[in-house]
């Protein structure tokens, strides 16, 4: 007895087995991940970058035409003795941002990080798209003691929609290691 009931239940899970495996379509794939719509700036979106004060104050600007581009450039350049051609830029397809840190030291910078179109629902549930720019201040050592006003400006697809900024800051991680290598006991404990 003790044999049959061995064979019959084996029988039962070999068809089990059989059942789980034949027949039937596969299934489906698992969905593809939505791709992030907040994308890193490609390389030759960085259109200037300085430290020496042309824009003193801490700003977010985007410039939708030429005239308003022209204004900002010339802004930005007014402290350097021979500016740079101000780039072409297509403003039926692009816009300008520009991100400037206000008074900071010479190792600190700031930076346009990514950029996207984004959908959100609002409080009266209705669906609007914004265009997200997320910046980027690294604080740095702080090992000179000048003055110095980070400035970055890029280029991005052009949005005539509203433009929500993403704000991050953080410390530069060299600061951190020397900060370790020039503590004694390397822990940081005074």
């Amino acid at each position: 007895m003790y044999r049959v009931q061995t064979c019959l239940m084996a029988l039962l899970t070999a068809l089990v087995l059989a059942g789980c495996r034949g027949g039937g379509e596969a299934p489906p794939p698992p969905p593809e991940p939505e791709p992030d719509p907040l994308a890193p700036l490609s390389s030759d979106a960085r259109l200037y970058y300085d430290n020496s004060g042309g824009i003193a104050d801490s700003v977010r600007i985007v410039a939708r035409d030429q005239e308003s581009w022209q204004e900002l450039w010339e802004r930005a350049t007014s402290r350097q003795t021979s500016p740079p051609d101000r780039p072409a830029v297509d403003f039926e397809q692009e816009m300008v941002v520009a991100v400037g840190a206000g008074r900071m030291t010479p190792q600190d910078r700031i930076q346009v990080d990514s950029a996207g179109f984004v959908d959100e629902r609002t409080v009266d549930g209705v669906e609007r798209e914004y265009f997200v720019i997320v910046v980027r201040t690294i604080e740095g050592c702080r090992r000179l003691e000048a003055d110095a006003y980070p400035l970055e400006i890029v280029r991005v697809p052009r949005f005539d929609g509203p433009v929500r900024w993403e704000e991050r800051s953080e410390q530069d991680p060299d600061c951190q290691q020397a900060f370790r290598l020039s503590d004694p006991g390397g822990d940081g404990a005074g």
